[in-house]
């Protein structure tokens, strides 16, 4: 996870700044996979790349003390804005080599795995991690989608070193993840939309988010109308329509 890793020591930062600066944008992805994963009490969980762990707050926001979370981040600056509430492993997702075999309940992982362009190692990690009975949860960009457009045309012509994500096409996760060891997988794409108060909040996320520094706001403004679509609520909210792929599946052995 090298070229991971190298991102978001360089702008993690501003990733983790445009999440303070909305918190509740990207809710209805999170609370997406969350919903998936079915956390139940007792269990462990790694969250994996962790990011500035806002996958593990909105798991700790629901669940409490009910459920320990794992954040385990390579990028140091990145992990930076990770509360000190959980534990923090500073490894690879391919070789979290500080967890034991079959010490875990279960391993989520919210958009990061796209920056990974051989993923096969990742989930044979997975599976040594999890006990069996237990399972995975993901989300992330799906391939031939407006999301996967304005990542890989719009932000890599702006985003400082481009942006080049290995997305995900139909039934990739049921082949690697079989492939792996895991079973009963089951995917599908999900219209997850970034809710705002207004235009300006969703360019001012979206300039932080992904490091569009070198685009104007109105070249932000168009790019996201044109790969990924609009809706303005009654309220006077906006709700950018985002798109990301899911998938569940078990360890049975």
């Amino acid at each position: 996870m090298t070229d991971y890793k190298d991102i978001f020591n360089a702008r993690g930062h501003l990733y983790n700044e445009a999440t303070l600066m909305c918190p509740g944008a990207r809710e209805a992805e999170r609370i997406a996979l969350i919903n998936l994963l079915n956390p139940k009490a007792g269990e462990t969980i790694i969250d994996v790349p962790a990011g500035g762990g806002y996958l593990a707050d909105g798991i700790h926001k629901q669940y409490g003390s009910e459920v320990t979370v794992i954040c385990v981040e390579p990028a140091e600056q990145f992990s930076a804005a990770i509360d000190p509430f959980f534990r923090v492993i500073l490894e690879p997702a391919d070789a979290v080599t500080s967890l034991e075999d079959r010490c875990l309940d279960a391993v989520v992982s919210l958009s990061g795995l796209h920056h990974i362009v051989d993923k096969r190692p990742t989930y044979r990690e997975w599976h040594r991690l999890v006990r069996p009975g237990g399972r995975i949860a993901v989300a992330d960009v799906a391939s031939n989608t407006g999301t996967a457009d304005f990542l890989n045309i719009f932000v890599d012509e702006f985003v400082p070193g481009g942006h080049n994500g290995m997305f995900f096409s139909e039934n990739e996760w049921l082949e690697q993840l079989t492939e792996c060891g895991f079973s009963h997988v089951e995917e599908e794409l999900r219209s997850v939309p970034w809710v705002y108060d207004s235009e300006d909040q969703m360019i001012d996320f979206c300039v932080s988010l992904f490091s569009l520094q070198k685009a104007s706001r109105q070249q932000v403004l168009e790019a996201i109308h044109h790969y990924i679509g609009v809706e303005t609520e009654n309220s006077g909210g906006i709700r950018m329509m985002w798109q990301l792929r899911y998938a569940r599946a078990d360890k049975t052995a």
